[in-house]
């Protein structure tokens, strides 16, 4: 059984640990500390200025997913659930969000798909895993 609230921690924790890729990128490569600028502007435009909320949403996204699919379940299967999910992300926010809200991409391609692919995706969905695992434990 995978719970929401399984989501929201993977969520959270995925996103603390993406915005630390991005950050750790754009101050050691780019040079420029910045988050992916057009994260943030859909974001602000979706959910308003409260953009803080947003990996656990996408968390509790993915948990909602998973919990219909079980091959998200368990390993190895997992990963590859969670770099697809990572790519539909990327691919939402690159071709879809960002010519809908009109607002610039400043990250480039490389970035954004490793950030959101393993930064995120894989993140979140061993999260899901370890989470499915823990509530079998907790149901015998």
């Amino acid at each position: 059984m995978i719970r929401w609230t399984d989501g929201l921690y993977g969520g959270l924790i995925a996103g603390v640990v993406s915005a630390m890729f991005f950050l750790l990128v754009g101050m050691g490569v780019i040079h420029e500390p910045v988050l992916g600028r057009y994260f943030v502007d859909f974001a602000v435009a979706i959910f308003g200025s409260r953009i803080e909320n947003l990996p656990a949403i996408f968390g509790i996204f993915y948990a909602t997913l998973a919990a219909r699919f079980k091959p998200a379940w368990s390993a190895p299967t997992s990963v590859l659930c969670g770099i697809t999910y990572g790519f539909f992300m990327f691919f939402v926010a690159e071709d879809v969000m960002v010519p809908l809200l009109r607002v610039v991409s400043y990250t480039p391609a490389w970035e954004g798909l490793v950030g959101n692919v393993v930064f995120h995706g894989i993140i979140v969905s061993e999260y899901i895993t370890i989470a499915h695992r823990r509530n079998l434990a907790g149901a015998a």
